[in-house]
């Protein structure tokens, strides 16, 4: 051997040597050989490789290995040590050939036409009425905008992506095989304009996959049947595409991704985590879903999950200051925060059947055709446990600024008497940027005046949206008695009823006079709040002045101290109550000389809970001589 031939020989051996695969012979004229692959048209044809050893410069070496051919699947395909290769059946195998201390791998595939596969994809979803779900069986939606992958027949590459469209279409074109199948994952793309996810308590993605079938290229179906568990994660990404598509309808802002985590059989609840916490939001952001125990299936309860968006509505397009806990939606001594935040929740899923309900979107419903929109159900088993029409309420059981339901009853009025834009406007706009002061329906009531200063004929009606929830963000009978005057008088005993609310915005103080006899005692003492009202009283004597008593100023803010927070049977724990006494005032004294007296009532400066009351409110007051 010459020294060229042996340097040669060398650098077969390194990165720079390179296995070049030709075709001397084909003996199925439809066969195909490219770089890396070879496509056999049908079982039982064969396919002659010849292999070559060349440097980087693509020059063939003097002398050529050995080389030694071998297939992972003869079952598919077999090759002799000539390189002929033999079809045994539709598949795919990786041929390897081996010399000169170097490799290569060629995949082929059998029956390699390149074809179009047609698809769609559909879930069986859950019809629900006002007794609950309907038990219908035909009742199928399509899977829209999820992703879908060709797997590989080893089952472990995935060759292509695609996403579903807005009904469920989706295709590939490829060389497709008996061996090849489709994965469907609950997970959309940024083209959606909202990534979302749904996924188990590991964090894995549902998905569902199908052998591809050949004979069936043009009207392949993906069903995923109710027995299915992926079903419910099909229907909570379903439910949230439709809401993710409202909030598009009505905002420009940038979404982030929302994942959802289900889990079936489990009894932690439902709710929307804003990031991780160590007890009940360890995956971090998203909305959990975990009421599937005995029945409760929340992620078939589209009101449900509609009502978790809310949450991520509000949370990603506006501010959310509630601090969550125990609330009923009958409680109308709620925290206010508490209150606005699980009114709008309880709110959007109205807003979204309403939106839905055109005759454009209809199909994407859920309810039953007899469902009111303005119906909320949640569901128990195949019963609804809870059902409110919004349309009817009682104004008894739902009322006050402090009840969930009569927070989401105003905004269903607005929209229907305004429109979504002008909620949605408030909502956007107005709240994210009031500083230190809460977010309650109060603010909200502020920002729809600053952002749409509205006419007096709007003004009126806005007023009454609100007093029939028995929320009065008005100026009362006596609004005159802005400072200490004699000219009206309660009589000792008499009750009224104020309101804290001045129409200019500034802060409301309520001046009442009432005439004492020297050395008699008397109590000035509030009740009957509503609204989240937390009053103080403050006693000024006959010339205005305020009045002291041994060194001390006749006044006070809590009647009881501490007597908001208090424990819940229903709850079984302790929480904040905007009851009608809990943050009213008291005060009990002896006047020191005979008189026309002043009570000043206002709302209290105390920073605590006043973040948890409100600026405004309805009290009843009376004056009593013990």
């Amino acid at each position: 051997m010459s020294d060229e031939q042996e340097s040669s020989n060398d650098s077969a051996s390194t990165s720079t040597t390179h296995i070049i695969l030709s075709s001397d012979s084909v003996l199925s004229s439809d066969s195909v050989l490219s770089s890396d692959s070879v496509f056999l048209s049908e079982v039982g044809s064969n396919f002659q490789l010849t292999a070559t050893l060349k440097d980087a410069s693509g020059v063939a070496y003097v002398e050529q290995p050995t080389f030694e051919w071998l297939s992972d699947d003869v079952s598919i395909v077999s090759i002799d040590q000539s390189g002929l290769i033999t079809a045994n059946a539709l598949g795919q195998a990786n041929i390897r050939v081996s010399g000169g201390g170097v490799n290569h791998t060629v995949s082929v595939t059998v029956n390699a036409d390149i074809t179009t596969l047609n698809g769609n994809v559909r879930y069986a979803d859950k019809e629900y009425g006002a007794a609950g779900f309907t038990n219908r069986t035909d009742f199928y939606k399509a899977v829209r905008y999820a992703k879908v992958d060709l797997i590989s027949g080893n089952g472990s590459d995935i060759e292509q992506t695609t996403y579903t469209d807005s009904d469920g279409q989706f295709s590939f074109t490829g060389v497709l095989t008996s061996q090849h199948s489709i994965s469907v994952s609950a997970q959309t793309d940024e083209s959606l304009g909202l990534k979302l996810r749904v996924e188990d308590r590991s964090s894995a993605l549902y998905s569902v996959s199908k052998a591809v079938s050949l004979s069936d290229l043009n009207n392949f179906a993906v069903d995923i049947p109710a027995g299915n568990t992926a079903a419910g994660a099909f229907n909570i990404l379903d439910v949230f595409t439709n809401a993710a598509h409202f909030t598009m309808a009505y905002s420009d802002a940038t979404l982030v991704t929302l994942s959802a985590f289900w889990q079936p059989n489990n009894s932690d609840g439902t709710y929307f985590c804003t990031g991780f916490d160590s007890a009940y939001c360890l995956q971090g952001a998203g909305v959990y879903i975990y009421n599937s125990v005995n029945g409760d299936t929340d992620e078939f309860d589209d009101d449900v999950l509609y009502h978790e968006f809310g949450h991520y509505f509000a949370h990603a397009l506006s501010r959310d200051d509630s601090y969550g806990g125990c609330h009923l939606l009958s409680s109308r001594d709620l925290d206010l925060r508490l209150a606005w935040s699980e009114g709008w929740g309880d709110f959007f899923p109205s807003g979204m059947k309403s939106w839905l309900s055109d005759p454009s979107r209809s199909h994407l419903l859920s309810a039953a055709d007899s469902l009111p929109v303005s119906a909320y159900v949640d569901t128990y088993a195949s019963t609804a446990q809870i059902y409110i029409d919004m349309a009817t309420m009682s104004q008894e059981r739902y009322s006050s600024a402090g009840n969930e339901m009569a927070v989401a009853k105003i905004l269903w009025t607005l929209s229907e008497r305004f429109g979504m834009t002008d909620i949605v406007t408030v909502l956007s706009d107005y709240l994210p940027n009031i500083g230190n002061t809460a977010v309650n329906l109060e603010s909200f009531w502020d920002g729809w005046l600053s952002e749409h200063n509205p006419s007096a004929g709007d003004m009126q009606t806005l007023e009454s949206i609100f007093e029939e929830r028995l929320v009065f963000y008005q100026e009362d009978q006596f609004e005159s008695d802005g400072s200490p005057n004699d000219q009206r008088k309660i009589l000792l005993g008499q009750m009224e009823t104020h309101y804290l609310y001045r129409s200019d915005s500034s802060t409301d103080s309520d001046f009442v006079a009432f005439d004492v006899q020297g050395g008699n005692q008397y109590t000035l003492q509030t009740s009957g709040l509503t609204g989240g009202a937390d009053t103080y009283i403050r006693v000024l004597n006959s010339g205005a002045n305020p009045l002291m008593i041994g060194g001390a100023l006749v006044e006070n803010d809590d009647a009881v101290e501490g007597a908001y927070y208090s424990y819940d049977s229903v709850c079984g724990s302790s929480r904040i109550k905007n009851s009608s006494t809990a943050l009213a005032s008291k005060v009990t004294f002896t006047a020191p000389s005979t008189g026309t007296y002043y009570a000043e009532i206002r709302t209290t400066t105390d920073p605590e809970p006043y973040l948890s009351a409100g600026r405004y409110g309805t009290y009843d007051f009376r004056v009593s001589q013990n």
